[in-house]
Formats: C-alpha cells, structure tokens, sequence
C-alpha cells in the first residue's frame, strides 16, 4: 500500500525543509511525496532537492485548493493525505499507522486524528486539538476534524471529487461536509494521537501556503 503525500506552497527553505525531513523519516511504508510549487524561482525545488524521492510539480499560482487538487492529480497512491509547509507529522511511526488502518479494513474510506498546535517561531508545544469526541452532527456548528490528520483512501477522493476552488481558506470545511453527507454513507475512523504539529499564526494556519 502506497501513500501519497501532497505539501502545497511558495516558500522553500528551512520551512519547506522540515516538513519534507519529517515525511522522510517515516518507517514502514511506502511513501509517494509531491511538492506543488506555485513560484517563478528555484528556492523550492532547491530545497526539495536534498531529499531523494521528492517530485516537484510547478504550478501557476491559484488558490490553495487548486494547489491541492494539483497534487491529488500528479500522485497514485492508494491513500492521499496532505501536508502543509512548515507543518510535521508527529512522529517517524505516523504514516505506518494510517497504512495500517486501511490494510486492516478495505472497506474504510477514510481516517483523521488530533493535530498539535506549536509556537511558529520555537515549535515548542502550544495546545492539541483532541478530535475524539467530533460529531458529523457537529459540523452545523462550524466544527470539523483537524483538516491536515485527512487522509482517504484514492478511490474514495474520485467518488467524492476536487476541493472547491471557489473558496479561499474554507474549502476544507466543504470538503468534511461532502465526505460526512455522502450517500451511500462512507467509512470513517478516528486514529487516536496526534497525527501531525501545525505552527499557529505560520504559513498554514494563516492560509499563506499557497495564496
């Protein structure tokens, strides 16, 4: 089983560096890592460069969802997550646990878990979103998972189809409302831990990634 993971962004660097050292050091499965570059320069695929596997696929800047409907289209993995610049998977053991989820169940559509949220400047820890307790029925409310723990099986992504580029920072938002609603009703499971550290006020949390 192959997971795809999509990293969206303009920026290359010690930002783009981390999180492309954190998918590197995944063990126990198989990983496919495409990076959508939306700039005219090379400090992006400089970056990616150092690290032996990644694609680059450039890309004429239009929004973060285009971005990652990019990326979904450029990769054939069985599973499809996605990770922001700046932002890391929580620990070398992340990935195989998804892998896992989906090898133990082949009916399961898709999987999301806790995000930690860390200081942008020191990464030192701030707070975690635990979303053991979400409800479908939440998101009336505006409540959803933490969009960055997604990660759905590829046949399930076809079904259900690209983000909406018709928003600019709530696509994601669109995206749980599709997936919860759909008929007939998809599989979910909720991974406990956290899957994944978010910089508050950095790149992704302020939907600078891409835009």
């Amino acid at each position: 089983m192959k997971i795809s993971v999509i990293t969206a962004t303009i920026e290359g660097g010690e930002a783009l560096r981390r999180t492309l050292d954190s998918v590197r050091q995944q063990t126990g499965v198989d990983i496919e890592h495409v990076v959508v570059d939306g700039t005219d320069g090379p400090d992006v695929a400089a970056t990616a460069a150092d690290f032996e596997g990644v694609r680059v696929v450039r890309r004429a800047r239009a929004g973060v969802y285009d971005a990652l409907n990019c990326g979904i289209d450029n990769t054939r993995g069985d599973i499809v997550g996605l990770l922001h610049a700046d932002d890391t998977l929580a620990d070398a053991g992340t990935l195989a646990r998804v892998a896992r989820a989906f090898a133990d169940d082949p009916d399961l559509d898709f999987v999301y878990g806790d995000i930690r949220y860390v200081s942008h400047r020191t990464h030192a820890p701030r707070r975690i979103y635990h979303a053991d307790s979400f409800r479908p029925e939440q998101l009336r409310c505006g409540i959803y998972p933490p969009h960055p723990t997604l990660y759905i099986r590829r046949s399930t992504a076809c079904r259900i189809g690209p983000y909406s580029v018709d928003y600019v920072n709530c696509g994601d938002y669109d995206m749980w409302i599709r997936l919860f609603a759909a008929r007939p009703a998809l599989k979910w499971r909720y991974l406990p831990g956290v899957m994944v550290n978010m910089p508050v006020g950095g790149m992704s949390t302020r939907y600078k990634s891409y835009i």
